[in-house]
């Protein structure tokens, strides 16, 4: 394939992505008859795209979650993980899973993050490990359910925990994705919808999901996808319950663009 094909069918996709992510907030479950009160509020895609029992296993969680205040299950299959997690939403959770899981060296792959009405929120992350920290080591597993637990119940300190993480290699300036962020203050009636595609890196869901919320932005809803390492983030995000203000969002890309470039 010629560059400039391959340059129009990546046009064509992230177009694609685009119109397929703009429902995310305004298509929502409400009066969930026949179903668990847990997925009240919850986008409609999330019905789309998960089965019966992936439905039953969340719900599952959720119920375990009551006792801890989290509960927490990992799968492993076709050589990646997923992590499934339930507990009360907070500022900056989603920031502290996903540093969590890069100071383990896992490298992120996909996520999703959907709250319900009750505040609950599910959060999912797909992710490789490069090193084969788990499999090589018996326990490891458990040990990294122990950390993110104990990172989300504000018992163990982030960034102490990553204090002795490697710094990532730096993407090229000749990099097959130049960074770029976008807004959307029409995607959603109460929230804003930032765009970002970048060239994946080890820790840049995290670099990114920190960066949101110093800011002061509070996450709704997240897709993350990576294809042929290239990272495609959607964030619905408000600020003291509204929309992003307009004028804050250059001072926002540019720390963004800051992130993306670590």
């Amino acid at each position: 394939m010629s560059p400039w094909k391959r340059a129009q069918l990546w046009r064509a996709y992230l177009a694609a992505h685009h119109e397929l992510t703009r429902e995310l907030d305004t298509e929502r479950i409400h009066h969930a008859a026949g179903r668990p009160a847990f997925l009240e509020g919850f986008p409609t895609r999330y019905l789309r795209t998960h089965s019966a029992a992936a439905i039953a296993a969340d719900t599952e969680l959720a119920d375990r979650s009551a006792e801890k205040g989290v509960a927490l299950s990992l799968d492993h299959e076709r050589g990646v993980y997923q992590l499934r997690m339930v507990t009360r939403d907070r500022p900056a959770l989603f920031a502290s899973v996903a540093g969590a899981l890069a100071g383990f060296g896992m490298n992120i792959l996909k996520a999703e993050a959907f709250s319900n009405k009750q505040g609950q929120v599910l959060d999912t992350f797909v992710f490789s490990d490069p090193i084969r920290t788990l499999e090589l080591n018996p326990g490891e597993d458990e040990r990294l359910l122990d950390v993110i637990e104990r990172v989300v119940l504000g018992k163990m300190d982030l960034d102490r925990l990553l204090s002795g993480r490697p710094h990532p290699a730096l993407p090229s300036r000749k990099a097959a994705v130049q960074p770029r962020v976008a807004f959307d203050q029409e995607a959603s009636s109460h929230a804003t919808l930032i765009e970002i595609v970048a060239q994946d890196r080890p820790g840049l869901l995290y670099d990114v999901a920190r960066t949101l919320s110093e800011a002061n932005c509070s996450i709704d809803i997240v897709l993350i996808d990576t294809e042929a390492h290239k990272a495609l983030d959607v964030f619905y995000v408000t600020i003291n319950g509204g929309k992003l203000p307009t004028d804050d969002e250059a001072a926002l890309r540019e720390s963004l663009l800051v992130a993306l470039a670590g």
